[in-house]
């Protein structure tokens, strides 16, 4: 065959097959899909930061947020916290606290099983240590 016989055929073919309301219709669903799926994460990250907008768009019905404590801690208190914690380790450390016969006897104290089975394993330092192992690597 000739190429233009080829080029006329194709042409001819892509026509028929492209000229019918399916193919429109299967090109508005896909490309609809493609930017709902594409547009979805911003519209997410609106919904979930803005009030406004939730407020205006979101039925209060389907509205799933919660309201954030009043006594909950900040990252700075927290911080402080934390390093209040460290420092009074440290200070516990500096006075002797630490000392491999203390730390021995905290783990004596600690071993004591509860009267109840069941809260056996509540006594244990690291759950997954058995009794007869030692905590420490040497």
């Amino acid at each position: 065959y000739p190429p233009e016989k080829v080029m006329a055929l194709k042409k001819a073919k892509f026509n028929e097959r492209h000229r019918d309301k399916q193919f429109y219709f299967q090109l508005a669903l896909g490309s609809s899909l493609i930017c709902s799926f594409l547009v979805t994460p911003f519209i997410g990250r609106k919904i979930a930061y803005d009030d406004e907008f939730r407020k205006r768009w979101i039925p209060k019905w389907y509205d799933y947020t919660i309201e954030k404590p009043k006594n909950a801690w900040t990252k700075e208190e927290l911080h402080q916290q934390v390093m209040q914690l460290q420092n009074q380790l440290h200070q516990r450390a500096i006075a002797g606290e630490f000392t491999p016969e203390k730390l021995e006897e905290m783990r004596r104290n600690l071993a004591k099983k509860p009267d109840k089975e069941e809260y056996a394993h509540f006594s244990q330092l690291h759950p997954g240590v058995d009794d007869d192992e030692d905590l420490e690597d040497d």
